[in-house]
């Protein structure tokens, strides 16, 4: 038989209240008899006497106290679960006791504490030495909670799966899903949850994109005439659009690409610096692209698009942004030069992550990085990212001497 509306109602109060709480309450846990019953949609005379009845036979066996009105003793005035009846509440609508889930979670973190992490063993030691402290008091940590062990379990795994290898850039994020024991989508759902782990890993904003994970539909966005051209002799023109998406497909059906453009500039901030480029290239002299590390699409348009066409880069000078400038160039079937990519001091110091640690002494040993090893090494000798980020320059007046 199904507990009655009213004690239903008891218990999520309850609940809701102590249900995860895992110090001993020092008194039982009360409500007002009215109140409960209205809340819980118990309103008509007969269902008030019903659950009365109900309360009553209840208290005989000792699971409720009921307090009765002072003068009209047949009205109940007050319910209480007394402490020792709490395990019977619960009992009877499921769930776990508080200090249970607490020792589940905390043998979670001594786990993933002793088998440690390969790559950034510091890190992970402190974060499970945090995780340990808040769980200890009962409190938990964005985006890992006590209250739920196997979700704990199972985004501590994630996490060290995705940081323990180094990936390959442009990898699809759904394959990398696969890749750690997920479904196709399972990084894409979840991804904020993942993000925000890292983010406590590294002590620092850590999108998936960091990684070099691309979208599963690889396109490419433009600004400046280009031309697709087919076997068929046919011509798709783009020159009289403002901003273009092109698929890969597209760029890979094409058999070249053409553009009137006087060079190629990509930019890695394709939210404001590449909105901001385009709306400045008036003269439309520059054909301007998004792009991180390249993806199949970019890597189709860079090699169909004119030998002699002068590439620049405009991209963040933290290590991140350093090594999408290297894998351009690896990608790309001529020179790549950098475009406004120099170090500067901030205001305020920008630590190195670990990430940037990693990354840092591949980048100052990379023979295609010689001619920017300078400002690479400011990095290093500062310990400092500096004023990395390309938003911070500010929109250009004209964009017609990139490559100046």
């Amino acid at each position: 038989m199904n507990p009655p509306a009213w004690l239903a109602q008891l218990h999520r109060q309850w609940h809701a209240s102590r249900g995860k709480r895992v110090a001993q309450s020092s008194r039982g846990f009360t409500r007002d008899w009215v109140a409960l019953l209205e809340s819980a949609g118990v309103r008509s005379a007969e269902d008030q006497a019903s659950a009365g009845r109900e309360a009553e036979a209840l208290a005989a066996a000792g699971h409720l106290v009921l307090k009765r009105h002072r003068y009209r003793t047949y009205l109940i005035d007050r319910v209480t679960v007394p402490l020792a009846q709490e395990a019977w509440l619960r009992g009877l609508f499921g769930g776990t006791a508080g200090d249970v889930l607490q020792a589940a979670s905390l043998a979670v973190v001594a786990e993933f504490s002793a088998a440690g992490h390969p790559r950034f063993p510091n890190e992970w030691a402190a974060l499970c030495v945090a995780l340990r402290q808040a769980f200890a008091g009962a409190r938990s940590l964005r985006p890992f909670s006590w209250t739920h062990p196997a979700t704990l379990h199972r985004v501590l795994d994630i996490i060290l799966k995705l940081s323990e290898r180094d990936w390959p850039p442009a990898t699809l994020i759904r394959q990398a899903s696969v890749d750690i024991g997920l479904d196709s989508k399972g990084l894409e759902r979840h991804q904020r949850t993942f993000e925000s782990g890292l983010a406590r890993l590294f002590g620092t904003a850590t999108p998936l994109k960091s990684f070099g994970f691309v979208g599963g539909e690889s396109h490419v966005e433009l600004h400046g005439p280009v031309c697709l051209h087919f076997a068929d002799g046919s011509v798709h023109d783009f020159a009289g659009l403002s901003n273009v998406l092109i698929s890969a497909a597209d760029l890979t059906r094409c058999t070249a690409i053409s553009t009137s453009a006087a060079r190629l500039l990509t930019i890695e901030n394709r939210k404001t610096t590449f909105r901001q480029y385009a709306a400045a290239n008036h003269d439309r002299r520059v054909l301007i692209a998004a792009t991180s590390f390249p993806t199949p699409a970019f890597r189709e348009l860079l090699g169909k698009l004119p030998a002699d066409l002068p590439h620049h880069h405009f991209g963040d000078t933290d290590p991140a942004g350093w090594h999408i400038l290297l894998k351009l160039r690896e990608a790309a079937p001529r020179p790549v030069l950098p475009f406004r990519m120099q170090w500067r001091p901030g205001g305020q110091p920008s630590p190195l992550t670990p990430y940037d640690r990693q990354l840092l002494p591949k980048l100052l040993v990379e023979p295609l990085l010689a001619d920017v090893r300078a400002e690479i090494q400011a990095i290093a000798e500062h310990n400092d990212r500096g004023d990395f980020e390309q938003e911070t320059l500010g929109p250009p007046n004209t964009v017609s001497l990139a490559g100046g």
